[in-house]
């Protein structure tokens, strides 16, 4: 068997993803794809397509196969007392394979059986929080002649749900302040390059603090992203945040330039979109919000400023390449004179 599987290896999940095994069955993808996942949902018609081997050493009587396809939001904590919601997003059976003789069952030894079924455009993306996911699986049975009898394995099914974001959300955006009723006498702009972020990526943003006092230095600056999930379940919100990893310049790489009595600093700082970050958006138990947040610490203070804002962070599909294609198909109806 571990011959067999290593033939499949470059398009089979990971002996991690198995949530239940059987050393005689296994999932493989489809042979163009590296996940079970076909097509871009959120975008276009989307499958989940792939095969399940059979490897029995020894001939079983068997009836049939079936194949379900199961998704779940589930949240779960500890206040006092477990607090726990569950609730199926998507729940799909098909039968893979069925004996074709009278007497209702046949002896299988190697089966090969391919399958490809859409799912709902409105499916969520998988992600996982810190007390709560959303999580497919596939789960493959074979029911044997002897009643109660079957075998089964069961793996998890990433999904990746993607948006075309809007013109508003993909322009720059510059947010200021003014020194005005500050501790600390300074007024600052920032420059984002967009607001709808993808996971998995990094952008610049640049910086410019004006300060009205002449000795006033930058020590340091953090940018970060911060995930705010709250959970509703029974009227029980409970909210949880989590700081992402930090970039950091110190005062050494902010250039500084007198106009007249006030000190300008300068900077480009940089903002890291993780890709085990939730997606922005609400479910039934779970409302997700992203938030970028730059500290600015200075020298012989105990002042600093804090600069903030909301931004989208999902899966850009105009930026994804390896939806070039589909793109330029979508580019040519969309010009066509049968549109």
């Amino acid at each position: 068997m571990a011959a067999i599987m290593a033939a499949f290896a470059a398009s089979t999940p990971l002996p991690s993803d198995y949530l239940k095994s059987d050393s005689r069955m296994f999932f493989s993808y489809h042979p163009e794809n590296t996940s079970f996942q076909k097509g871009y949902l959120g975008i276009g018609v989307t499958t989940i397509s792939g095969t399940l081997h059979i490897r029995f050493p020894h001939a079983v009587a068997a009836k049939f196969i079936t194949l379900n396809f199961i998704g779940r939001e589930t949240v779960e904590w500890v206040d006092l007392k477990k607090i726990r919601a569950e609730r199926i997003i998507i729940d799909k059976s098909y039968k893979l394979w069925e004996s074709s003789t009278e007497l209702g069952h046949e002896l299988i030894t190697d089966l090969d059986l391919p399958f490809d079924f859409e799912i709902p455009e409105d499916a969520i993306g998988s992600f996982q929080s810190q007390f709560g996911k959303v999580q497919y699986t596939l789960r493959a049975t074979i029911y044997r002649k002897p009643r109660r009898k079957k075998h089964s394995i069961e793996v998890l099914v990433p999904l990746s749900r993607w948006t075309i974001p809007t013109d508003q959300e993909i322009r720059p955006l510059v947010i200021k302040s003014h020194a005005r009723h500050r501790k600390v006498p300074i007024s600052w702009q920032a420059v984002l390059p967009q607001t709808f972020f993808d996971v998995n990526s990094e952008a610049l943003i640049k910086l410019k603090l004006t300060s009205q006092k002449p000795d006033l230095r930058v020590r340091k600056i953090s940018t970060c992203l911060k995930t705010f999930v709250q959970y509703f379940v029974d009227g029980r919100p409970e909210e949880r945040q989590r700081l992402h990893s930090k970039h950091v310049i110190t005062g050494n790489d902010v250039m500084m330039t007198p106009v007249g009595t006030n000190t300008t600093f300068e900077a480009n700082t940089m903002i890291r979109i993780p890709s085990n970050v939730p997606p922005t958006g609400k479910t039934k138990y779970m409302s997700i919000r992203n938030q970028i947040q730059i500290k600015v610490t200075f020298e012989r203070s105990r002042h600093n400023v804090m600069i903030t804002r909301e931004i989208i962070v999902g899966r850009n599909f105009l930026n994804d390449s390896s939806a070039a294609d589909m793109r330029d198909s979508m580019d040519y109806f969309s010009d066509s004179e049968f549109k």
